[in-house]
């Protein structure tokens, strides 16, 4: 029973990290954003935002243009920002698929370890079980 227990908590604990790592704030660099509206920032992002009067706001863009941002505490522009970082997530490259997998394939491993006392192979004569 405590190695079922033992068990549920190492997969979970690994889900946990694996949901952790599915995305992070990339930092943008704001210089360049007054000048061209940065690539990896777009309707919908997840952003935040420290100004120069070190205010931080974290929002979703819901506009954009080349001057600024505009979410839930109205517009921002890039000129009075001193910091801006997006939030970046993985790709539909299916490596969140591969982490699943990997994590049932190793569930499995240890399921197989653990019940290894109860296995025996007998090849043509017959299976003595203690």
């Amino acid at each position: 029973m405590l190695k079922a227990v033992f068990l549920r908590n190492y997969l979970l604990s690994l889900l946990v990290f694996n949901l952790m790592a599915c995305s992070s704030m990339q930092t943008v660099d704001v210089a360049s954003a007054m000048r061209y509206p940065p690539a990896n920032v777009s309707v919908g992002s997840l952003v935040k935002v420290t100004t120069l009067n070190e205010w931080e706001f974290k929002f979703r863009v819901t506009e954009m243009d080349a001057a600024g941002l505009v979410g839930k505490y109205g517009f921002i522009p890039f000129e009075d920002m001193a910091a801006l970082k997006v939030e970046t997530g993985r790709s539909g490259d299916g490596s969140t698929a591969m982490v699943i997998w990997g994590i049932l394939g190793v569930a499995a491993l240890i399921a197989l370890i653990d019940n290894a006392d109860t296995v025996a192979i007998c090849s043509g004569t017959p299976c003595i079980r203690p």
